[in-house]
């Protein structure tokens, strides 16, 4: 629907808004025309949620079955498997790594910065760090010379191994071992029985009668974010590909390319290797690319992805029906939605530029990352966060950057876009800590 300033065909949030600012400036809308049509061009008349919301906006990564990273590999940001979640030795998770099923970091200095979350066995290889709590709906194995910041809590056993350092309480549903010259800040409880080598530091023992852990509640809690986020990515894509197509695509880029804005499709899309895409924002505002790929995604060892002129990676999104596979060495940008499997080659990076991040999501399938792959960038926030679904499941860019003319645009805004509410979906895995 477009703005018709003569027949009054407003949509109906924006005649709202223009009633708001009436009332309380007392505007004539008939002497400043313009204000009705900004006051839809602001943002699509017909767009009426997010593309992707905020539970995706928050994850860097998603795989609806398992997720696997190679050795000194980063995550920057949020980790969520629908299935067994795995990072090899040395290996970053810089914010949240939940597994429906078993979790396991490596050892060698391996970190999660934030919580580690396990609806089966928790593992952390020697040496590793999780900077906030670990919970388990099984057992929890902490490696020799590692440190959890935060508690741990666990349906089983609890064992944590020599000079390990657990900052919190240690709550077990089983048995509790504490390692040679290993120390725990806070209480070591367990249904079962607690074992305390001479050499460690404990600041309390007591007995338990139920597991600190309500492990059906846990994995229906993970669940839930699984299946919530799954079906949004599906939606998602299945938008996307109803947006109209600006340039079709050869199967095979073999030579640098520059790309404009615009939506791109393609049966299937490769590049050779060492080719250079080179997506060109043209120094304008409310440039976007979307890359509409029916089956495979894959590029080469090599291939580089370049932004110029203002081109933002939030406003770049590759929606690929089958799976993805990125060459060893590789530079993908934006944000990459597959409905099969991601493979991501050894020292690749999926990146972000300024504060946006790169971010991979495999709608049914896994996620498999080579040693020193990164995905993300270091600070970073928000993925395809410009792009909206209209009334007719289509997706469509959101204007974020038209010029305002007039300093009575700027009351509009306030006034109208300021009663806007945005409701933030959260899973709140603490409820299911006893």
């Amino acid at each position: 629907m477009t703005c018709d300033v003569d027949n009054r065909s407003i949509c109906s949030d924006e005649r709202a808004i223009l009633s708001k600012v009436e009332t309380n400036v007392k505007i004539n809308k008939m002497a400043l025309p313009w204000l009705t049509v900004l006051a839809c061009a602001s943002s699509p008349v017909s767009a009426t949620t997010a593309l992707l919301g905020q539970n995706l906006q928050s994850l860097t990564t998603f795989s609806n079955t398992y997720t696997t990273t190679g050795a000194n590999s980063w995550i920057y940001g949020s980790a969520l498997t629908g299935d067994v979640g795995t990072s090899g030795a040395g290996a970053h998770i810089t914010r949240d790594f939940t597994a429906l099923g078993a979790s396991t970091i490596g050892g060698a200095g391996s970190a999660v910065t934030g919580n580690m979350i396990a609806g089966g066995v928790l593992t952390t290889g020697d040496g590793a760090t999780v900077g906030g709590f670990a919970i388990a709906g099984g057992a929890a194995s902490i490696g020799a010379n590692s440190v959890i910041t935060g508690y741990v809590a666990a349906d089983g056993a609890v064992s944590t191994g020599d000079s390990s350092r657990v900052n919190g309480n240690i709550d077990a549903g089983g048995a509790a071992s504490i390692g040679a010259n290993a120390s725990v800040g806070g209480t070591v409880s367990a249904v079962g029985a607690i074992s305390l080598s001479a050499s460690s530091t404990v600041t309390a023992t007591q007995s338990r009668t139920t597991s600190p852990v309500d492990t059906p509640a846990l994995t229906a809690s993970i669940s839930d974010s699984v299946t919530s986020d799954r079906v949004e990515l599906l939606a998602a894509q299945a938008a996307l590909s109803k947006m109209g197509t600006t340039t079709f695509l050869d199967p095979t880029i073999v030579t640098n390319r520059t790309l404009l804005s615009g939506v791109y499709s393609a049966a299937s899309l490769s590049t050779t290797a060492g080719t250079t895409l080179t997506l060109d924002g043209q120094g304008m505002a409310n440039q976007f690319w979307v890359f509409n790929i029916t089956d495979i995604l894959a590029t080469g060892a090599s291939t580089q992805i370049v932004l110029i002129n203002g081109a933002d990676s939030k406003n770049i999104i590759w929606n690929a029906g089958g799976y993805a596979s990125l060459g060893a060495n590789s530079i993908f940008v934006g944000t990459l939605i597959a409905r099969q499997y991601i493979s991501v080659g050894a020292a690749a990076e999926v990146a972000g530029s300024g504060q946006s991040c790169g971010g991979i999501f495999s709608a049914l399938s896994y996620i498999s990352t080579g040693d020193s792959a990164k995905i993300g960038n270091g600070g970073c926030s928000g993925i395809a966060s410009n792009f909206d679904v209209d009334d007719n499941g289509a997706a469509l860019f959101r204007d974020v950057a038209d010029p305002l003319p007039e300093p009575a645009i700027w009351v509009l805004w306030l006034t109208g876009f300021g009663l806007v509410g945005w409701t933030k979906r959260r899973t709140r895995f603490l409820s299911v800590v006893a």
